[in-house]
């Protein structure tokens, strides 16, 4: 068996590693044009659980693998039991190539977690995802927790009108409740 070394490239003991070589034996990264942009959705954890989540939305595909926190690597994109802190979600493909997302779960208490649903459910396109109808945009907890008493005034007690708009207006009185027992507790994130 004859065999031709190419100047320049990985050899390591026994086993020679050719990551690629041009021809004049300079070595290649295989990974330097590969970069991801990973797009995620994540819960919350809510109350004393560690029931937060994440889910890798992309990149995904059969020659993609997923680390949470340096952990082992696994085919599937989906992280469940999270408690609130920082995660760091690597990727990797076939080749080997890898890049990261840093994610924050945060912690919900369990009256904000019923309430952000209700927003979530009823207030968009109008309060969500950049909308600002009224000078008010709910796409952050901060301004939820700013507006809690305009949330009330306007979808539990109706003035000057019900929100949400129809068909949706007004909410049921079980939604209503958790608003105001949200706003009774303190009207918190960690409420």
């Amino acid at each position: 068996m004859k065999m031709k070394l190419l100047t320049n490239c990985l050899i390591t003991g026994l086993v020679i590693v050719v990551l690629s070589c041009n021809k004049k034996g300079t070595t290649i990264d295989p990974c330097a044009s590969i970069n991801y942009t990973i797009t995620y959705s994540k819960t919350e954890s809510v109350g004393t659980s560690n029931n937060g989540t994440i889910t890798i939305q992309a990149p995904r595909g059969d020659t993609i693998n997923y680390s949470l926190n340096s952990g082992s690597f696994q085919s599937s994109w989906y992280f469940t039991n999270l408690a609130p802190g920082n995660y760091v979600v690597t990727i990797k493909n076939q080749k080997g190539c890898t890049d990261t997302a840093q994610i924050i779960i945060l912690n919900y208490g369990p009256k904000y977690a019923l309430v952000k649903q209700i927003i979530l459910g009823y207030c968009g396109p109008c309060h969500l995802n950049g909308g600002n109808d009224g000078g008010r945009n709910y796409d952050t907890d901060a301004n939820i927790v700013a507006a809690k008493n305009v949330i009330k005034t306007r979808t539990v007690d109706g003035i000057p009108s019900f929100m949400p708009q129809a068909p949706n207006s007004p909410l049921s009185s079980v939604d209503k409740q958790k608003i105001v027992d949200w706003i009774n507790a303190g009207g918190t994130t960690s409420n």
